[in-house]
């Protein structure tokens, strides 16, 4: 019967190790923002960017703010740790390559790269395009 029990708790604790928490807490994150997106609030989206002008060429992370529902205002570019947002006007953007955990989108001379997760993909490009 202890070798039951210490199967069983065994088993419990490897099934709770395979649902990763943080996943879980990031994938409702990305569900409220399409949903207040879809709404008309502003949203900040998770990305990673490189860019001549807002980043100096270097791969950042950060956020961009996308204006209530879809194109009412200019999307702004937040880094991480900078002190204040900055206005982002993007070229045309073509996917590049894709994965379950990030699309990766460049503009046509390589000078802009934007990475994100593939469930916000469609509603930030809407946004881009729109404002372009």
């Amino acid at each position: 019967m202890p070798e039951l029990i210490a199967a069983l708790f065994t088993l419990l604790a490897q099934a709770a190790a395979a649902v990763n928490p943080a996943l879980l807490v990031r994938r409702r994150r990305r569900l409220r923002r399409l949903a207040d997106h879809a709404r008309g609030i502003a949203v900040r989206v998770p990305c990673d960017l490189r860019d001549r002008g807002l980043t100096a060429g270097r791969w950042c992370e950060g956020h961009l703010e996308l204006p209530p529902g879809g194109a009412a205002g200019p999307v702004r570019w937040y880094a991480e740790g900078a002190p204040a947002a900055l206005p982002a006007g993007f070229p045309p953007l073509e996917p590049v390559s894709a994965d379950e955990l990030s699309v990766a989108f460049r503009s046509e001379d390589g000078a802009t790269e934007l990475r994100l997760h593939p469930d916000e993909a469609p509603m930030v490009l809407r946004v881009l395009r729109a404002g372009a």
